[in-house]
C-alpha cells in the first residue's frame, strides 16, 4: 500500500508541471505546440482513472485470495494472504495460491 501511495505525489507533480509550463518568448522561432486546459484536464483524468482501476483490480485479487484460502483451509493461507495484500507481490501471491490450493472445499459435496 505504501508503494502505491508513494506514486500518487508523482502523478500530481507531473500535472502541476504541465500546468506551470512557461509560455515561449517572442524571440523563439520555433514555438512548441500549446496544450489547452481541456486537453490537459482530460489527460489528468485518464491517468487518475487508470490508477483507480489498478487499485480496484489489486483489491479484488487480494480479497479473493484471502477468502478462497480460508474457505479451502489452505495450508499456505497466511503466506498467500500476505503476498496478496502487498501490491508488488500480488501476482506472485495469486500464482502461488492457484498452484498450491487444495482441490476440494471441506464440507462441500465432492463430485
Amino acid at each position: 500500500m505504501k508503494r502505491l501511495l508513494a506514486g500518487l505525489p508523482l502523478l500530481f507533480f507531473t500535472a502541476a508541471n504541465l500546468l506551470a509550463q512557461a509560455s515561449p518568448s517572442p524571440e523563439d522561432s520555433a514555438t512548441p505546440p500549446q496544450i489547452s486546459g481541456g486537453a490537459l484536464a482530460g489527460v489528468f483524468g485518464a491517468i487518475c482513472l487508470f490508477y483507480l482501476v489498478l487499485i480496484a483490480i489489486w483489491l479484488f485479487i487480494a480479497i479473493w485470495i484471502m477468502r478462497d484460502a480460508k474457505r479451502r483451509q489452505s495450508p499456505n493461507a497466511t503466506l498467500v494472504t500476505i503476498l496478496g495484500w502487498i501490491p508488488a507481490t500480488t501476482i506472485i501471491g495469486l500464482i502461488v495460491h492457484l498452484v498450491t490450493r487444495p482441490k476440494t472445499i471441506p464440507g462441500a459435496p465432492n463430485p
